[in-house]
This record gives C-alpha cells, structure tokens and sequence, in this order.
C-alpha cells in the first residue's frame, strides 16, 4: 500500500470528524484532484470493513473501523522493499537479482531499481549497513548483525495497517520462516508472559515484539550472533533496568520452547529494543541506574556550551542535569546502536513546546561534540519536555495583581488560583485593604488590581467583578495582561510570496532578504538535527549559532503551492535569525510567535497577507 495512502487513513481516523479535501491535499503535498482519486482508489481496491465518504461542503470522514485491507498479488514497492530485504538477509551470501525477481513475480529491472532505493534509504538511516553489487554475482546485504534485524523489523510495520489482525499480518510478512499454527503458538505464549510482565498487552506491542523476536531467533538459529560491542561494566548498567529483567524472561523461554541457546547477548539488545520503543510504565528501578561518570561529564558539557549560546544558567539547575543524564543513562546505548526511537508525541511537542525544543537541538549539538552521541529527532522530542520544565522554572514574575476581595474571600482564593494557573509570569497578592477601605498609594506599585465589587478609583488597569468571574471577565483580565506582559516584538523584517522551488532556495532567499546570507550553513546544520517544521503548514527555520546581526531578525515566506520540509509539506515559513548577545529578545520572539500559531484564524488571515505592512498589521491587531 501506498505510504500516503496509510498517512490519509491514520489522518482521517485521528480527526474523528470531516476534513477539507484542501488540508488533506496540504498535509501530503498533493493536488486536490489526486485527494479524490486516493480515496476512490483506497475504497474500491483497499478498505474492507470501512469506508471513506465525501460531503461536497464538508470533505471527507472515514466510517467503520479499519479491520482489514485487500492485499493485492502486485504489492507496491513499500511491500516489495519488505520482502527484498528479507531475500538478502537470509541469503548465506550472494543472491541474484533474477532468484529475487521470481520469487516476487516483478522484472529483473524492476527490483534493480527498488535496490538502488532500497541503499538510498540504508545510507540516510544506518550507519553500518551496506548492499554490494556485483556483476555475474548478485547482491548481498553486509555489515552490523543488530541493525540487518532492526532494518527488517521497521519494514515489516510499513504495510501493517490492522492492528488487531495482527497474526494474520505477522503470517504474512513471516510465511515461509513460520507456518500460521507456529505463529499463533508463538502469539499466545507471549501474551501469557505478559500477564506477569511490566508491558502492555494491546495488538501494537504484540506485533511490533513479535516481529522483532522471530527475525532474533531465526538469525540466532542459523548462528548469526550480535556483535559484542560493550566492556563488562554496561552490562552492570543495563542489568539494574526492568527492560532487561523482561528481556531475559521472554528470551530464555523462547529458546527453551525452539531449543536454542540464547548468548546473553541477545538479551542485551533485546533490551536495549524494549528501551527504544518505550513500553515499560514500570520505572521504578530505575533510581539505582548507575549514571556513567562519563555521560554526567558530557551533559555538563553540553549544557556550559548551551548557557554562552542562551546567556542561560542551565548547567546550574540541578532538576535539569539529574532529569537529562537519567534519561541518557537509559537511553545512551539504544542509541549508540542505532535503534529506532520510538516517539509518538514528536509533532505536539514541537509545536507545544517551541522553545524548549529549540534549546533541546542546541543541547543535542553539544552532546554529540562532548560525547559524540548523535540524538535522532523522536529523542530530541523527549529531551525537549526537559527544557520546557526548566524555562517554566526559570520565567521571573513580571506582573504584579491585587485581588481586593472585601466580604467575598472565597471568589478571591479561587480566583487568584485561576489565575496563577492562567499566569505564570504574576505575583498574586491579596493585600489588607478591600473595595471599601483602601489605600490608593499602597495599590501604585500593581500593575493590574481585581475588585470584587465597585471600588471607588479610576485607574486603566482596574477590573471590577461582581461577583463569580465570568468568561468576560477573564477576556478583560487576558488582554491586560498581554500589554503588561508583552511589549509585541516580533516584527517581520522582511516578507516575500515568491515562488521557491526548493526548501535550500528559500532559505538563501530570506537569508539576503535580512542581510545574513552568511547563517546558510548554520541554518541547514539546525535542520539536518531535526527539520524544523511543526504542524499546520509552518516551518520555523533558525541557525544553531548567534549571528553577527546587532539585533535580531524576523523574515517571513508564504508559498502558494506548500513546500516539502522534511516531515511535512509546509505554506508559511518564519525565519529567525538571533542578533549577537540578543537571546532574551529572541526567546521572547519564540512566545510570542508560539501564541501566533495557536490561533488557527489568525494564522489563514496571516496568509492572505501581500506585503510586509500588512502581515505585520495583522499580527500586531492579533489581540
């Protein structure tokens, strides 16, 4: 099945409502046109139990549930790719491209082709991995034991769509190494060891260990071993965390029930894949996790590096440092080896916590210069949530309130507890006076002072509630509150629509555009870390390095026709490039462009914007 087909049920089944043919077609980069016949396609040739339907105004809503998909005899190349690697796994050496050829019914040219794709791909994701070509020999797939298994399994969860058909998929994917019997065995008695175990029992699990279990033990089988690439003193380490205690459990029944020995390194990776794919809700054993001295010392590091870049004290925060080096601790190995993060949250937290993850990929580039530990984006995610927590910690109150609560006490207490939740940057005080005995020089000093009932002053910022605090009330309170917080700085500098056809294009683009043409590479380095689009079409580019900019600078594309970013097809790009020892305006830009992308009115106004005045304009009237 085609990838964009997948990414059109999965987008259809999280809306739980209509959706535009236009977003669908944004979302996937395509053409409305091509929207339209992906869904005739997907009903006519795919969808079994469920059905896509179409409303002229409303657009498109997936009924029923999606229990099973038509697998046609000519599978696309996402399916085709499964089963070559797997050709090349378990070849003992070369294999031709006509043996493949035959087996999958498709030109000798054709899997000629879906090789070439099939390096590509190993080129951009793994490290040690390669295929060789050879005339009148073949191909064959050489290099790291661990990630052959792990470039196999990550390909057998591309054409599973049915979660809950799950035996059925694994006797698909796996039907000349296991009969279907084999497998529902094999199901059953894992499922059994759940019970006992610190994992979920949904089909998602059990599909995604499965598959990794049975490439394990038909590779330990034909005595095709991981390499042993640790010193004796990880294996301390990785013993003290309940995905080993798992592991070890799982593993030795299994080779039990296929007669096979398990080296104990295969427990070891095994859980080193339990750790990666985040199952275990168990942690409590991770307190003793001993932390190498290796790993504090480089996360000090990283994060000495991060304050000269953000004027920060971050190294000092001693919640930051213990919260990072547990997480790495656990984390380090899986990702030394190549292991795929698993992380379902990433787009949320990018576009929840923007600042935080703009600190975590800075962090990340330390780490790999202190530790030369690469983060993937999906750990970058999880490292970000860090980041988020300590800038929260690290908000001064700049807004001070007086609640004058008179008799009504109780509407006082729960108000200012609303707004403590509403504000972070707020001083919240009840101060002894109230609205019919007060002080009027003693109340000069807040900058926004709350009544409960008339009061006898006149000043801007006074807000008088009778009574229980309406929705009006706190949309008064809001508004006061952006002024005192916010004096509005993000301002674009510069602002094209050109047409770009390329992403490098644009960005050299806005670069001259603000006369920091020099920040291309810096700009393109923060991209090959993690792209920097976040969800609804935007993309928010900025260099890992200060500029030599006296000021910091805002330049804003808007495409017509939505660019491919990375993960995404973006339409509204917004640069920002940090002036020299100007990081406090440019976190402040960060918030405020934050707030801008939460407002999905304001964000289609913005687009319909045809000149720098009037984007800025619309911005600035945002309140």
């Amino acid at each position: 099945m085609k990838e964009k087909y997948l990414r059109l049920i999965v987008m259809l089944q999280e809306e739980h409502n209509y959706l535009k043919g236009k977003e669908i077609a944004k979302r996937l980069g395509i053409s409305d046109r091509s929207v339209r016949n992906y869904v005739k396609d997907l009903n006519e040739n795919y969808l079994i139990d469920s059905k896509i339907l179409t409303n002229k105004n409303k657009g498109y809503i997936l009924t029923g549930a999606v229990e099973d998909i038509k697998i046609s005899e000519h599978f696309e190349f996402e399916e085709r790719m499964f089963f070559i690697v797997k050709f090349l796994l378990d070849a003992q050496d070369w294999i031709t491209y006509e043996e493949i050829a035959e087996s999958l019914y498709f030109s000798n040219q054709t899997i000629r082709l879906d090789v070439i794709k099939i390096q590509k791909m190993i080129e951009e994701q793994y490290q040690n991995l390669k295929i060789e070509s050879v005339i009148f020999k073949g191909v064959r797939l050489t290099g790291s034991e661990i990630e052959k298994r792990l470039l196999l399994e990550s390909l057998s969860k591309i054409t599973t769509l049915n979660k809950n058909k799950f035996i059925e998929s694994l006797s698909y994917h796996f039907k000349d190494w296991l009969e279907k019997e084999s497998v529902e065995e094999s199901v059953q008695f894992f499922q059994k060891k759940l019970s006992n175990l610190y994992i979920p029992n949904n089909p998602e699990t059990t599909i995604s260990i499965m598959s990794y279990l049975i490439i394990s033990l038909r590779r330990i089988g034909q005595r095709h071993y991981c390499d042993y690439g640790f010193d004796t003193a990880d294996l301390i380490k990785i013993e003290s965390t309940k995905e080993f205690e798992v592991a070890k459990s799982i593993m030795y029944d299994y080779g039990n029930q296929a007669r096979i020995i398990i080296p104990d390194v295969e427990i070891i990776y095994f859980s080193f894949y339990l750790i990666s794919q985040r199952l275990m809700f168990s942690v409590s054993a991770d307190d003793s996790l001993n932390v190498p001295e290796e790993l504090k010392e480089g996360v000090m590091k990283a994060l000495q590096l991060l304050d000269q870049m953000y004027h920060s004290n971050s190294s000092e925060d001693e919640q930051l440092f213990s919260g990072l080096t547990m997480h790495l601790a656990r984390d380090m190995y899986p990702l030394l080896f190549n292991f795929y993060i698993e992380n379902s949250f990433i787009t949320t937290i990018k576009k929840e916590y923007i600042q935080g993850y703009y600190m975590a990929v800075s962090f990340a580039k330390g780490l790999k210069k202190t530790l030369h530990l690469h983060l993937p984006e999906n750990e970058i995610g999880y490292i970000a949530i860090h980041f988020a927590s300590f800038i929260e910690r690290s908000k001064t109150k700049n807004a001070k309130i007086a609640i004058l609560t008179s008799r009504h006490q109780s509407v006082g207490y729960l108000l200012k507890k609303e707004l403590e939740r509403r504000y972070t940057n707020a001083l919240i005080s009840t101060p002894m006076c109230d609205n019919a005995n007060f002080n009027e020089e003693s109340l000069s000093d807040y900058d926004l002072i709350i009544s409960i009932g008339p009061i006898g002053l006149e000043q801007q910022n006074i807000v008088v509630v009778n009574g229980i605090p309406t929705e009006e009330d706190y949309r008064v309170i809001d508004n006061i509150m952006k002024k005192i917080s916010n004096v509005f700085v993000a301002k674009t500098d510069y602002f094209t629509r050109k047409k770009y056809s390329n992403k490098e294009k644009l960005l050299k683009g806005l670069l001259l555009g603000i006369g920091a043409s020099e920040m291309l590479e810096s700009i393109l380095d923060r991209e090959e870390f993690s792209t920097t689009d976040i969800s609804d079409g935007i993309a928010i580019p900025h260099p890992l390095l200060t500029s030599s900019l006296e000021t910091t600078k805002i330049a804003v594309a808007i495409q017509e026709k939505p660019l491919d970013w990375g993960s995404q097809f973006v339409d509204l790009i917004i640069m920002i490039v940090p002036g020299k020892n100007d990081q406090k305006m440019t976190s402040q830009i960060m918030e405020e462009i934050y707030q801008i992308i939460k407002d999905p009115e304001l964000l289609e106004k913005a687009k319909t914007a045809n000149s720098l005045e009037e984007f800025n304009r619309i911005i600035e009237k945002r309140r």
